[in-house]
């Protein structure tokens, strides 16, 4: 891998190096296109070309093939472990392993790295890589097959708020600076950076085709991009700063999570088929398919996990730590009798990460009347697979289905 002063195209600084990374190239686009137009245009074999102004027609572009993202390859469900990576608000970093043991899942970690000098904010596994991303702007970079660090990318000049593997090829990076940054991990190199945010940006999420890639910013706008040209598609307004953005797992919906409220959209419509309102502070939201069907997960500061149909009614909630829970996270695993469930992984900030079973959450929710939906009633909730105490103060977490003992 490249790395330091010695070779020109790369922008990854290692401990061994004293290069230092130049910023990527950007160039501001502008787009009209809805997001049913946006998916149509990525099908063309050659996209069209963008207005730009005579000052950002001398920067140097990446060809079409050098900034598409291969369509992300059906993932096959992990074997025998899952990786659960979770930063920690005091610079930690930790693999936790899961594994079944006399068809009992365990938990137990595989490292615990001092990876940052602040906060840990996002964190992301793509085949075997692992990125971290903190308040200290820095990205750093691990092989968790030779389970060595690679370094640290230095592209934003704010706090790191979200990452995202695409598969093994790509990563794409938020900041508070308003930029998006696409990496190729072959050679780490920036192949462009995302400008149309004019606040904070908060969450990215890459559609599964690898073509399209959502943002939502403190601007109050959420942003559609084109990633086989790196220009964005459209434009459009939201009711208030967005917090979390997530494409369901088959690629037809998507959902805009706020600070108390989540919309649901159709691909290909400019209006929320659906808008879920919470009492309660919404901290994560992930979708997640069981049976079928697409269900929306929001852990909230009530300690518990909402569960809401893709119409938008809410089915039931499940009491899970107690604390406020910080994050949520979903890995397909094959269990003992070769059965494959999908497995959610919770954090809080009571210090605790758990496994949990989708199917037994959602028919849970399915099955609970009113009268079992309640905060005091302890004996009807749902168990988790495992439980594994940090005992310190989770921020964020991502399960990965790869995993390289």
């Amino acid at each position: 891998m490249a790395g330091g002063s010695q070779k020109k195209r790369a922008k990854l600084d290692k401990s061994q190096s004293n290069g230092k990374p130049s910023p990527a190239k950007a160039r501001k686009t502008e787009g009209t296109a809805t997001a049913a137009a946006a998916v149509a245009a990525t099908k063309k074999s050659k996209p069209a070309k963008a207005k730009a102004t005579a000052k950002e027609t001398k920067s140097v572009e990446k060809s079409s093939e050098e900034i598409a993202i291969p369509a992300l390859v059906t993932n096959q469900p992990a074997k025998e472990t899952f990786l659960i990576s979770a930063g920690t608000y005091e610079r930690l970093l930790y693999g936790i392993e899961g594994r079944f043991v006399d068809n009992q899942l365990t938990l137990k970690p595989q490292f615990i790295i001092p990876a940052h000098t602040g906060c840990i904010k996002a964190v992301s596994a793509g085949g075997r890589f692992l990125a971290s991303g903190s308040t200290d702007e820095c990205i750093k970079l691990y092989d968790l097959k030779k389970r060595v660090e690679l370094g640290t990318l230095h592209e934003h000049k704010g706090t790191i708020t979200s990452l995202f593997f695409h598969g093994r090829s790509h990563l794409l990076s938020a900041s508070e600076d308003g930029a998006i940054c696409i990496f190729r991990t072959k050679d780490w190199e920036p192949l462009k950076v995302l400008r149309g945010h004019k606040g904070a940006v908060s969450s990215i999420a890459i559609h599964p085709s690898g073509k399209l890639a959502l943002s939502v910013s403190q601007d109050r706008t959420i942003i559609i991009w084109n990633l086989l040209t790196g220009q964005r598609a459209s434009r459009s307004k939201t009711p208030q700063p967005g917090e979390i953005v997530a494409w369901s797992p088959s690629g037809s919906s998507y959902i805009i999570g706020y600070a108390t409220e989540i919309q649901i959209y159709k691909v290909g419509q400019s209006e929320p088929t659906a808008t879920v309102f919470s009492k309660q502070r919404i901290m994560a939201v992930i979708v997640a398919e069981y049976q079928g069907k697409d269900y929306v997960l929001a852990g909230c500061q009530d300690k518990r996990v909402y569960i809401f149909s893709l119409e938008g009614k809410e089915l039931g909630s499940i009491l899970c730590h107690e604390n406020r829970i910080k994050g949520l996270s979903s890995v397909d695993m094959t269990f003992p009798d070769e059965s494959v469930h999908t497995i959610i992984t919770t954090i809080s900030s009571d210090g605790r990460i758990k496994a949990w079973k989708l199917d037994d959450m959602i028919e849970h929710v399915l099955s609970a009347t009113p009268e079992d939906d309640t905060m005091s009633n302890e004996d009807n909730k749902v168990e988790p697979l495992a439980v594994y105490n940090a005992d310190i103060r989770l921020t964020c977490v991502a399960a990965s289905n790869n995993i390289f003992s």
